[in-house]
């Protein structure tokens, strides 16, 4: 907030928490947040949820609240599947397609109402696990001491100063936008390289084949 003020107020002091200027600054850090979070599939977004397993019938299963999509096809360890075997998901329209013994799940629900996931076939022992990996929605931010898990903290000054412009009309903010989204460009860039092109080691991108682990001319 004080790089922001720096720019839109040409002072270096922050607005007062629990102000009125500091709780509209802190709705265009958060707006700028979402806009971070909705352009990639960040690595900081990615979380693994590992639900309680009671009773044998499990037809579906409750998400977190901060689901936004699946990260990985869900695994499910049990009896004789100790190293886990990966369910991949599907779409609606081909479930009929499939046996009602074929393993699948598919993802239901909205963000208002809540997603599950849907497994079948409907029937998990008590006590097996299912992990579930999946990209987050990030939390807002509320105060001062939180630290936001955007890389480059320098597009949510960029994107927050363009905010403040449009809603004062003042024409630079379309120059600051610009510059925001340069930023943005340029993360998503080396998240890509962070994840794939490691210094500690190279990590191709998995293609349809080799996630099902079929070797092309064998399999």
């Amino acid at each position: 907030m004080q790089d922001i003020a720096v720019s839109v107020n040409q002072d270096t002091t922050m607005p007062t928490a629990g102000g009125d200027e500091f709780n509209l600054w802190l709705r265009f850090i958060n707006r700028s947040v979402n806009e971070w979070a909705e352009a990639h599939d960040w690595e900081e977004l990615r979380k693994e949820f590992r639900p309680t397993i009671s009773g044998l019938t499990n037809v579906t299963i409750a998400l977190p609240t901060d689901f936004r999509q699946l990260a990985a096809a869900p695994v499910y360890y049990g009896t004789n599947v100790a190293g886990g075997e990966e369910w991949p998901e599907i779409l609606p329209e081909q479930q009929f397609l499939k046996a009602t013994t074929d393993h699948w799940a598919q993802i239901r629900g909205d963000i208002n109402s809540g997603y599950n996931l849907l497994w079948n076939p409907g029937t998990i022992a008590s006590g097996a696990t299912v992990s579930i990996q999946y990209f987050s929605i990030p939390t807002a931010l509320a105060s001062p001491a939180q630290i936001p898990i955007v890389p480059d903290s320098q597009f949510l000054v960029d994107r927050t100063i363009a905010y403040i412009w449009e809603v004062r009309s003042d024409p630079r903010f379309q120059q600051q936008e610009s510059k925001s989204r340069q930023k943005l460009l340029l993360m998503v860039e080396n998240a890509n390289l962070k994840k794939f092109s490691s210094y500690a080691g190279a990590n191709p991108v998995l293609g349809t084949l080799q996630r099902l682990n079929w070797r092309v001319g064998r399999d």
